[in-house]
């Protein structure tokens, strides 16, 4: 049996790491247990990175959708930036989803809503990730249902995520006992 999976999903205020912040971080196990962490304010990105960073740490295998491209570089890029080693995070074993449908199936799209259409995977037709940055400034003004409306858009990501992972794990066999050849 493979290592202990986290589904990982995070929300920041831009696409670029120099431009953003991270706002956001969601874990769920294989299992379906999930949680999320914010941060309130800009001022706590750093405490919110050394939390996840932490929490990563009992888990031995990292996926997600799109992280390769984006996620990761990104966790890293914020890492280094306030002086946090990046290295516990990319020294464990990483599949991302996105690749996986691009380089294993055949459908004439391959981003995450149509995978999920694909699979019948149910998607709340809540917040969207573009909606992240305005939804943090009223965060930030005291609006408490932007704030969850963040939570809840990384929660679902997370809850379909794992969903494709679920129906992708025949496809993951070699990756998931090579991850735990390494943990």
């Amino acid at each position: 049996m493979a290592g202990k999976v986290a589904i990982l999903d995070i929300e920041t205020t831009s696409l670029e790491a120099d431009a953003g912040v991270l706002v956001g971080a969601g874990l769920m196990s294989e299992a379906g247990r999930g949680e999320y962490l914010e941060a309130k304010r800009t001022s706590e990105e750093k405490s919110l990175l050394s939390k996840l960073a932490k929490r990563l740490e009992s888990y031995d295998v990292i996926v997600t959708w799109n992280g390769r491209s984006f996620d990761i570089p990104f966790l890293t890029t914020r890492l280094m930036k306030h002086g946090l080693d990046p290295r516990p995070l990319l020294r464990k074993p990483h599949i991302d989803l996105a690749d996986v449908v691009k380089s294993r199936l055949r459908l004439t799209f391959t981003y995450l809503d149509h995978v999920c259409d694909f699979f019948q995977v149910d998607r709340k037709k809540g917040a969207m990730g573009l909606d992240v940055p305005h939804l943090y400034v009223r965060a930030l003004e005291g609006d408490r249902r932007a704030s969850l409306s963040i939570r809840e858009h990384c929660l679902d990501d997370l809850r379909a995520t794992r969903q494709v992972f679920l129906k992708l794990k025949p496809l993951l066999e070699q990756q998931l006992e090579y991850a735990e050849g390494h943990v």
